[in-house]
């Protein structure tokens, strides 16, 4: 297969790429996942473990237990393919434990995508591998994703990934 190259035009607008694995389940115990694949998560919770916004502020209790494995701060990479594959190499050799984990709940890739400009054909460009990835785990996607101005110009911008 034909590595795919991201175009220096389509890269030029892009400002920032994060994309966050997640698997949760009402009975999910956070820790018997980085038991069971040996990865470290990011961030983690257990059902009724306090949830807090950014400002921490208290929102309530977590509603199932959750474990979550992203790529912000890990690749300055304005691919979203090379993110996918970044957490394809990790997450995929424990697939079927995974998707164990998951069951009651789902498996979940969220991907927070910045660019200055937003127009037909500009969004974030995919390959076979990384949407095979994505099944392979049995996961959803949703996307966030928000143009911004530009940083040259002073104005303000979306929040960083």
């Amino acid at each position: 297969m034909t590595e795919m190259v991201l175009n220096s035009h389509h890269e030029a607008h892009i400002r920032g790429v994060a994309v966050t694995f997640s698997v949760s389940a009402p009975d999910l115990d956070p820790d018997a996942v980085t038991m069971a694949t040996g990865l470290q998560p990011d961030r983690q919770a257990r059902r009724g473990d306090e949830r807090r916004n950014r400002a921490g502020r208290l929102l309530g209790s977590e509603q199932e237990g959750w474990w979550a494995l992203g790529t912000r701060g890990k690749l300055d990479s304005k691919d979203v393919r090379a993110h996918f594959h970044y957490l394809h190499a990790q997450l995929l050799p424990h697939a079927a434990v995974i998707r164990a984990f998951a069951e009651g709940g789902e498996t979940y890739f969220d991907v927070v995508w910045r660019s200055t400009y937003l127009y037909a054909g500009t969004g974030p460009i995919f390959d076979a591998d990384s949407i095979r990835g994505v099944a392979e785990l049995g996961a959803g996607m949703g996307f966030d994703i928000y143009q911004v101005d530009d940083e040259a110009e002073g104005k303000p911008t979306a929040p960083e990934v």
